[in-house]
C-alpha cells in the first residue's frame, strides 16, 4: 500500500487556516478539511458590526435547533425557518438535526427567536451570538432569521456548501457577535426570461444561489418583441404564438399559471419577492405577433427572433389595447403576492411621446387599480400622467424628472450594474454598448452617486439574455458581480473598500465552486486559476 502525506499551513489576512493530513490509497481517500476557516472577513455582504473571540462551537450531530416566536403563528414561520436549516447543513455534514419549539437548552444548540427582538432592526436584521455552548440568532421577524442563517452558513468551513457527504470534518463556528442590518430595503436581481427562456427550476435553482447573499427581490421580465413567457388564461395565444420562440429561433417556452405560483411560493420561504414585469408600449411584437386586434390592420406581426429594439409599439389611442392591459394586468396580479407590478416603458422609440405620455399614465392607473405599486424604466418619469406614486427603475444616468417629482428610485445604471455587460475584450457572452464591467468597476459605485439617498428605494442588477443561452452563461454573467451588488444594497458605503473586499470576495470562490456555479474566475483575485 502507497501512502503520500501533504501538510499545508497558510498565513494570510483571512486568518490561520489548519488543513490536516489528507491519506490516500488504493482503496479510499479521506477527506480532511479545514478545522478553522472562517473570520468576518470572509461574511458576504459585510454585516454591520463583527465582534470576534477566541474558541468555537462545534455543530454536531446531536445538536438542537429551537425555535421560539411572540406568538403561535410566528413560531410555525420560524419552524419553517430551521427546517431550510436543516435541509441545508444535511448533505454535507450527514446530520438530521432534531428541531424543538423550546426557548432554550443549556448547550449544543442554534436557537432561532424573535423573543426580545429589537424593532430597530426592522424586518431584515438580525444578531448572532455564538459561544462555545451554541448559536443564537435574534431579530424582529423571523425574515431577519433567514438573513441571519445565511451569514451563520458563511461562518461554517466552506465544505458545508458540498452536495455531498464530507467525512473527517469539525462544522465550527467562531466564538463572535454580529449585529446587522440592511442599508437598502429592495436588493434585486433581474432576469430576463424572454429573450432566451429558462426553465422554472432554472430560475429556483438562480433563487437559491441569490438567498445566500440577501438578495431580496427577482425581477422576471416576462414579455418582450422575442416572447411572451406567461400564461394569461383569456388569451392562449400570447404563449402557444407569443410564447413559441426566442432569439435566434429556439423553442422558446412559457410558465404556466401554475408553474409562475411555484416559483413566487419557492422564493417566497427564501423571503425573496418575485416582481413580475409586462414590457409596454416597446418591446412588445409577441403579443403583436399572437392577436391581430393589436394592430392597426388587425393581422398578426410576424415572430421576431432578432436583437433590435425600439421597433414595435401598442396602439395608444385604442380601446382594446386598454381592455388588453387590463385583462393581463388582472390575471397576473391575482397569481403574484408581490407589491409591485413593473410595466416596462423603455426603448417606445415607435411611440410619439404625447402617446407615451398619455399611455404609461393609464397603464399605471390600470396596475393601481389592481393593488400594485407600478415600476417603470426611464423615461417613465418624464411623462406629466406620472407621479411619486410610480416607482423608477433608473438605468440611464438621468433622473431629473424623478427628483422634481420626488419618485422613489430603483437604481440599475447600465454602465455599472448590468450583468450582461462583458467584464473585458475577452468575455465570450454578454454585449458591450454600455462598456465593460469589470468586478472592481461593479463594486465601486453607491446608488447616491445617481439619486438623492431619500430618494433611493435600492439597487437591482439586471440580466438581459439577447445573447445568454444557457444557464452556464447565465452563472458566468452572473457571478461573482451578484455578490458586489448584494453588498452595495446591504452595507453602508462608509463601511466598503474593494482591497478589503476582494479578500473575501477571494474565499467564496471556494464556496461557490462547491456549490457548482459557473463563476467568472478573475485571475487578479482568483490567482491561481
Amino acid at each position: 500500500m502507497k501512502t503520500k502525506k501533504y501538510l499545508i499551513v497558510t498565513l494570510g489576512l483571512i486568518g490561520i487556516y489548519f488543513v490536516g493530513l489528507t491519506t490516500i490509497n488504493n482503496k479510499e481517500e479521506i477527506e480532511v478539511s479545514a478545522k478553522v476557516e472562517n473570520t468576518n472577513n470572509t461574511i458576504i455582504p459585510k454585516p454591520l458590526s463583527y465582534e470576534g473571540k477566541e474558541g468555537k462551537f462545534t455543530v454536531n450531530k446531536d445538536t438542537n435547533i429551537l425555535v421560539n416566536g411572540n406568538n403561535k403563528e410566528e413560531t410555525e414561520e420560524i419552524s419553517k425557518i430551521a427546517e431550510y436549516l436543516k435541509e441545508k447543513l444535511s448533505p454535507s455534514t450527514g446530520y438530521n438535526l432534531t428541531i424543538n419549539k423550546k426557548e432554550s437548552l443549556a448547550r449544543n444548540y442554534i436557537y432561532l427567536t424573535t423573543l426580545d427582538g429589537k424593532s430597530e432592526l426592522g424586518n431584515e436584521g438580525y444578531e448572532i451570538d455564538i459561544t462555545k455552548d451554541g448559536v443564537k440568532i435574534t431579530a424582529y421577524k423571523p425574515e431577519g432569521l433567514f438573513r441571519g442563517i445565511q451569514t451563520m452558513i458563511q461562518l461554517l468551513p466552506s465544505d458545508i456548501e458540498k452536495s455531498n457527504l464530507v467525512n473527517n470534518i469539525e462544522w465550527s463556528l467562531p466564538i463572535s457577535k454580529i449585529y446587522d442590518k440592511p442599508e437598502y430595503s429592495y436588493r434585486g436581481v433581474m432576469i430576463d426570461v424572454a429573450r432566451h427562456f429558462f426553465t422554472e427550476e432554472e430560475i429556483k435553482k438562480q433563487i437559491d444561489y441569490a438567498a445566500q447573499y440577501k438578495i431580496n427581490k427577482v425581477h422576471l421580465h416576462l414579455s418582450d418583441d422575442q416572447g411572451w413567457r406567461i400564461e394569461i388564461k383569456a388569451y392562449p395565444d400570447l404563449t402557444l404564438i407569443g410564447g413559441s420562440t426566442e432569439v435566434g429561433g429556439g423553442p422558446g417556452g412559457y410558465y404556466t399559471q401554475e408553474q409562475f405560483k411555484s416559483i413566487v411560493e419557492y422564493a417566497a420561504k427564501r423571503y425573496i419577492e418575485i416582481i413580475p414585469e409586462i414590457d409596454m408600449p416597446g418591446h412588445t411584437n409577441a403579443a403583436l405577433a399572437s392577436y391581430g386586434f393589436l394592430n392597426p390592420d388587425g393581422k398578426r406581426k410576424p415572430l421576431y427572433t432578432g436583437t433590435s429594439v425600439g421597433f414595435s409599439t401598442l396602439m395608444t389611442d385604442s380601446e382594446k389595447t386598454y381592455e388588453f392591459i387590463e385583462t393581463v394586468v388582472k390575471e397576473i396580479s391575482e397569481i403574484s403576492p408581490s407589491k409591485y407590478f413593473h410595466m416596462g416603458g423603455d426603448e417606445a422609440d415607435s411611440t410619439k411621446k404625447e402617446d407615451y405620455n398619455y399611455f404609461v399614465g393609464r397603464v399605471s392607473k390600470i396596475v393601481e387599480k389592481y393593488g400594485k405599486t407600478p415600476i417603470g424604466w426611464d423615461p417613465i418619469d418624464t411623462s406629466p400622467e406620472i407621479n411619486s406614486s410610480v416607482i423608477l427603475q433608473n438605468w440611464k444616468d438621468s433622473n431629473e424628472a424623478a427628483r422634481k417629482k420626488n419618485m422613489k428610485m430603483i437604481i440599475s445604471i447600465a454602465n455599472k450594474a448590468y450583468l450582461d455587460m462583458k467584464y473585458n475584450e475577452n468575455t465570450p457572452y454578454g454585449l458591450d454598448w454600455a462598456g465593460y464591467i469589470p468586478i472592481e468597476t461593479a463594486y465601486n459605485w453607491d446608488p447616491t452617486d445617481y439619486a438623492p439617498k431619500n430618494l433611493v428605494l435600492g439597487i437591482e442588477s439586471p440580466l438581459w439574455t439577447e445573447n445568454i443561452s444557457d444557464i452556464k452563461q447565465m452563472e458566468y454573467m452572473i457571478y461573482p458581480r451578484l455578490l458586489g451588488y448584494a453588498e452595495i444594497g446591504w452595507t453602508p458605503k462608509s463601511e466598503r473598500n474593494w482591497n478589503e473586499y476582494k479578500i473575501r470576495l477571494e474565499k467564496q470562490g471556494i464556496r461557490m465552486e462547491y456549490e457548482g456555479i459557473n463563476y467568472y474566475k478573475d485571475n487578479t483575485i482568483w490567482k491561481n486559476n
